[in-house]
């Protein structure tokens, strides 16, 4: 089995770069030798990936946060399928915010993470494909692994990456903030959408997702129900609401009780189509491509994923 690494070493606001060493080290105590791969500017972890798939690799491992994550995902998936359908994925998180490996129980600990990649399990998992608005306005396509949303998220991914403030606290509490101080400006939008080629509907809100993992935000349990590998994208919308409502709300969403909520409509879709006269920003596993329109969908069971 040939193994590739591709590294973020930005990560986790630089942290990732100090303690490579550490974790190269136990890396090949764990999972033996490999390539090394380190990024350095957005999208090199696409053209790394595809290019150490296209050179006979058949286990890449990402190391990096959730948006490195998603870049080595659109490296390994083309054309809706798995660029080498004998290769599997790996990742050990990071980054920020970690959520994608809360769905499948990994440790926060990047120790314990890399010691469970000894004996991983190959698992055939869901992915979410996204055609969406780019800057340009021209129409790209997004693969994503564990969720993608629009509105309030998006503008909070732009806060998050403006801000200085990354530097002094974990993913969680920046997230938090983000997300607070956001809502203080990001007003609801009215959001035009079709389910599964269904008739076309309006909703006024802050925020949309549509998840294949559970977890979002730097550890909001924003879609507890949902499945990685049942064929479904778990749509949840908030209906319009006033932002003492919204924040009177917010902690439930952290705590994963929110589904039953009357300012919540959730469904289970395959197929999800939304366009807005307004600018809605979309957040794709932590990162903001573009904008809607846009049409999300599930490809059942199409990655192998080894955790």
């Amino acid at each position: 089995m040939k193994t590739s690494v591709i590294v973020n070493p930005r990560a986790g606001n630089g942290r990732t770069e100090k303690i490579w060493p550490n974790i190269e080290f136990a890396l090949k105590q764990s999972i033996g030798s490999f390539q090394t791969e380190q990024t350095s500017c957005q999208g090199d972890a696409i053209l790394l990936t595809r290019h150490a798939l296209e050179s006979g690799a058949t286990r890449i491992v990402a190391i990096g946060g959730d948006g490195h994550l998603n870049e080595v995902l659109n490296g390994f998936i083309e054309n809706d399928v798995q660029l080498n359908s004998q290769a599997t994925l790996s990742f050990v998180m990071t980054g920020t915010g970690c959520d994608f490996q809360r769905s499948l129980g990994v440790s926060g600990k990047w120790e314990s993470a890399v010691e469970k990649l000894k004996d991983a399990q190959v698992r055939q998992i869901d992915v979410g494909k996204v055609s969406y608005t780019a800057p340009e306005k021209t129409q790209q396509i997004r693969y994503f692994i564990n969720i993608a949303s629009f509105g309030l998220s998006g503008a909070a991914d732009h806060y998050i990456d403006n801000s200085s403030l990354g530097k002094y606290f974990g993913g969680t509490i920046l997230y938090l903030w983000a997300t607070i101080k956001t809502v203080f400006t990001h007003p609801n939008q009215t959001i035009r959408y079709r389910i599964d080629d269904g008739p076309q509907k309006e909703i006024r809100t802050r925020l949309a997702l549509l998840a294949n993992g559970r977890y979002f935000g730097g550890g909001m349990h924003a879609a507890p129900e949902a499945e990685l590998d049942d064929g479904l994208l778990d749509l949840l919308m908030l209906k319009e609401i006033s932002l003492v409502k919204f924040l009177w709300h917010l902690p439930k969403i952290y705590m994963g009780t929110h589904l039953k909520l009357p300012v919540v409509y959730f469904q289970k879709v395959r197929k999800f189509t939304a366009l807005s006269s307004e600018q809605v920003i979309l957040d794709i596993d932590g990162e903001s491509p573009g904008t809607l329109e846009a049409t999300f969908e599930i490809l059942p069971r199409i990655l192998k994923l080894q955790i």
